[in-house]
Parts: C-alpha cells; sequence; structure tokens
C-alpha cells in the first residue's frame, strides 16, 4: 500500500484540502451536491412547530430532571435562565408557581 492510497494530496485551492472528489462516502461536498427528494436538508427541529405551552412543559420536565432537588430558589433560577433562553418571558409569579411544581412542594 503507498502513502497515495492511505490519504488525499492537498489540493491547491484556497483551503488546501482535498478536493470533493478525494472524498470517502461523499462526505465533503462543494457547492455543486444536488439534493435528492428522499434527503432531510434542512434542520430536523424546524419542521414541527410547537407551541408556548409545550415549550414550557419541556422546560420544568428537564428542569425538574437536572435540578429537581435543588432548593425552589435555585429551581426558580434555573427556569428564569432557561425561558430566557428559548424567548419566553413568563412573570415571576409564574416562574415560582413551576419552581414550586418542580421542587413538590
Amino acid at each position: 500500500m503507498t502513502d497515495d492510497t492511505r490519504a488525499p494530496q492537498p489540493t491547491s485551492g484556497p483551503d488546501g484540502g482535498a478536493d470533493a472528489a478525494d472524498s470517502v462516502g461523499g462526505a465533503v461536498h462543494r457547492d455543486r451536491k444536488i439534493s435528492r427528494p428522499d434527503e432531510q436538508s434542512e434542520p430536523a427541529m424546524d419542521t414541527h412547530p410547537t407551541d408556548d405551552q409545550a415549550r414550557i412543559a419541556g422546560v420544568v420536565v428537564q428542569t425538574r430532571a437536572d435540578v429537581g432537588d435543588k432548593s425552589e430558589e435555585r429551581i426558580a433560577d434555573v427556569l428564569r435562565q432557561r425561558f430566557r433562553d428559548i424567548g419566553l418571558d413568563l412573570g415571576d409569579d409564574r416562574i415560582r408557581a413551576l419552581a414550586a411544581e418542580v421542587s413538590g412542594s
């Protein structure tokens, strides 16, 4: 086996990497790639819209799993951060009620 069969040689292209023709299993693609009808080409998570209630329920479930045994104040802090991260603005009363729910109080 020669060194040429182990790795593609660098090209003179702008990135100096292997050419798309040198890829194994089609892992390297240039802009020439054409999607097939049965090929997923968009992020899967964008395919199903989710309403706010489902997002809230998901955050509560995940927070319970992550910090459900911590103090209500810690749980409330985590909930505030997570709701901020997903773009939901819940009032402090709602956050505290959800924190109490998570802690089992």
